[in-house]
């Protein structure tokens, strides 16, 4: 397999292609676990595409707005259904490991000209069983590799002012899809410090290429009055709300153990046996720099799981490939490229799975989506959860702008202030649900202060904590 890659011939991309198909078709035949965030992009692509809502103001989360543009016109077009996540994260995943081995080849990363960079970023990709769906983080990754070859090329000695605007462009796109990975153009201005000449100026350039698009998303929210929320939302949730972490860093360490000791052995072996020219090596100190950027956004994001590990897979591509660049005995070659490919899809399988008990040392269930203990009164209804169990949703719709609770409990668990109370008022009575299901025992005050709402609505007799709409 790893001979067949060593070409440099474009049509291996078409090779990755199918080999990527072999992997996940298998997979997506048997079921992929659907997990809460899922759950969550599924939602807002409903709401905002069913009616003339507008994200922020009619739905409260801090999906970033490019992500929320995509799911909002995946739903306009094929409706509420994974499949479409599923088929586009196939087709990023091969035009990422293209772009990334294209970036490889035109910078002469490596000593020779290899589709073997593609190949294991396409396997990497399969590390864990959420990196098959389709998240904003997988969304921000395309541009963020357009502006890692812009940043090789200016190492490269390449000083055209355009590059460094298309390059504060393509990460702002990236930001704009997924918030945290602003800390990657932190890096590219770190690098182009540390390893380039480049004047002021042209500095200034890349920073305006990234306010341009940042100022561009903001002036769209202001138009429509939205701004502040959008400000409020996005940028100020933050600090002001807690991290939701579906797996502690101790799970998420032992889930990611055998990628990350391939990329340990991997590094170690091409320091200390690889011969490379000046620029390579500055190539491979940025490719660290920029595994020091996943983590820094690891650290920033507001939901911490493993899909946020595709952070790290070009780095982890990038040296394994040189790893296996080194070996000079085929067979060898051949049997490593093997032994990796099984272990990564292994490892994805056996946490996905729960083979032999590994459920005992990570628990993957507050990330899944299980059967609500109300699937009767919810199926088909318009809902309301205050809470953070998202999987109520699973076959209802979202009511009232209130989707993501850590956010909107800052205004439902405020009504003293009349400012909260009257939005509240306006954005029940404009989308009253059929079922509220009340976790934190919000609904008592809401409903004492505001009597007109209260007179719609009976509790249900079996349950205390629900709330159904009068007929």
């Amino acid at each position: 397999m790893l001979t067949f890659f060593k070409t440099n011939d474009p049509y291996r991309l078409i090779g990755v292609f199918l080999l990527l198909l072999v992997i996940r078709v298998p997979m997506f035949i048997s079921g992929v676990p659907m997990i809460l965030p899922e759950l969550k992009w599924l939602l807002i692509g409903e709401r905002l595409g069913s009616d003339d809502y507008t994200m922020y103001q009619d739905v409260w989360d801090y999906t970033a707005p490019l992500a929320v543009f995509v799911y909002k016109w995946l739903f306009i077009l094929f409706g509420k259904t994974r499949v479409p996540y599923f088929i586009i994260s196939v087709l990023l995943v091969v035009i990422q490991a293209g772009i990334f081995n294209n970036v490889m080849l035109r910078n002469k990363a490596y000593n020779g000209s290899t589709y073997v960079p593609a190949l294991l970023y396409m396997v990497f990709m399969n590390a864990f069983f959420d990196f098959l769906t389709l998240s904003p983080v997988l969304l921000s990754m395309t541009f963020v590799l357009l502006a890692m070859n812009n940043l090789f090329k200016r190492m490269d000695n390449q000083t055209k002012d355009e590059l460094f605007i298309f390059t504060g462009v393509f990460l702002g796109i990236a930001t704009l899809f997924y918030l945290p990975t602003f800390w990657y153009f932190v890096v590219t201005i770190l690098s182009l410090v540390l390893y380039t000449g480049s004047i002021l100026r042209r500095m200034m350039l890349l920073v305006y290429g990234f306010a341009m698009v940042v100022g561009f998303a903001s002036l769209y929210f202001y138009w429509f009055d939205d701004y502040l929320i959008f400000q409020y939302h996005v940028l100020n949730s933050l600090w002001i709300i807690e991290t939701i972490k579906y797996l502690n860093w101790t799970e998420l360490t032992i889930i990611a153990a055998v990628p990350l000791l391939i990329f340990i052995t991997s590094v170690y072996k091409v320091r200390k046996l690889g011969k490379y020219i000046n620029f390579q090596e500055k190539i491979q100190q940025v490719m660290f720099m920029f595994f020091l950027s996943g983590f820094l956004g690891l650290m920033m994001a507001r939901e911490v799981s493993t899909y946020q590990l595709i952070f790290f897979v070009p780095t982890v591509a990038f040296f394994v490939t040189h790893y296996l660049l080194l070996i000079k005995n085929w067979l060898v070659a051949e049997l490593s490229v093997g032994v990796i490919i099984i272990l990564v899809l292994y490892n994805h399988l056996a946490f996905a799975n729960k083979w032999f008990h590994v459920d005992r040392f990570v628990s993957y269930e507050p990330l899944m989506i299980r059967e609500s203990s109300y699937e009767k009164l919810l199926k088909d209804k318009k809902i309301l959860v205050l809470g953070d169990e998202m999987h109520h949703y699973k076959n209802a719709s979202l009511a009232t702008p209130y989707l993501n609770w850590r956010l909107s409990q800052l205004q439902l668990k405020e009504l003293k202030y009349y400012d909260n109370s009257a939005e509240v008022f306006v954005n029940f009575n404009e989308d009253l649900p059929e079922v509220i299901i009340d976790q934190e025992q919000t609904m008592p005050e809401l409903l004492k202060k505001m009597p007109t709402i209260s007179s719609q609505y009976i509790h249900h007799e079996g349950y205390p904590e629900i709330y159904l709409l009068k007929e």
